[in-house]
């Protein structure tokens, strides 16, 4: 079973208040989103989830 895909937060202030920019970021795996809180954009692994978080995989933007 699947685990629960996580709502893609800010790699700089950690804010969840994102916005979706471009569906695919520098590879197809990311989603690029800009943050409303601390106006950076990043880049969000589309199918990260929370069990790769808790193992420390994933981590990176």
């Amino acid at each position: 079973m699947w685990a629960k895909v996580i709502t893609p937060y800010c790699s700089f202030c950690h804010s969840t208040d994102v916005t979706p920019i471009s569906r695919f970021g520098t590879a197809q795996l990311v989603k690029q989103y800009y943050c409303n809180r601390c106006r950076s954009v990043f880049e969000f692994v589309k199918w990260q989830r929370e069990e790769n978080l808790s193992q420390g995989k994933g981590q990176e933007a």
